[in-house]
């Protein structure tokens, strides 16, 4: 497990723990990924791996506090944005591509995979993104 992986993984156990999660992070971070964003139910983010920069240019300062819909621009898809919205407010998982851009303006595909975060009641408290630009 790649040293990045490994703390990803730490610090999401952790909160896991603070927020009754029930959710097998070890498996879950097994799927290729080069960001992790991690928001509440309104999709404000939380916190942001390292990779986030690296892949966005953006730092998690900068982030924090945004919705990731602020790397979104004119080649977003409505009907991708409308798939995702209809799947998370279904309580599931979605995995779609959506253009997204980078701090310097430069469009990228982004493959994204959003899991909702249930905790021991099974209600939805968080979502966590698993991203990397598609190939």
């Amino acid at each position: 497990m790649k040293s990045r992986t490994k703390e990803d993984l730490k610090l999401l156990s952790e909160l896991s723990k603070q927020n009754n999660w029930e959710v097998d992070f070890a498996k879950e971070l097994a799927m290729s990924y080069q960001t992790l964003v991690l928001t509440d139910l309104q999709q404000t983010i939380l916190w942001v791996n390292a990779g986030f920069q690296t892949m966005t240019g953006y730092t998690a300062d900068y982030a924090l506090g945004k919705k990731p819909t602020f790397l979104q621009g004119e080649k977003t898809s409505e009907k991708v944005k409308s798939r995702i919205r209809e799947k998370l407010s279904k309580g599931r998982r979605v995995s779609e591509t959506i253009t997204n851009y980078k701090k310097n303006g430069l469009a990228y595909d982004c493959l994204i995979t959003i899991i909702p975060l249930l905790d021991s009641n099974q209600v939805i408290t968080h979502y966590l993104a698993l991203e990397r630009e598609a190939a």
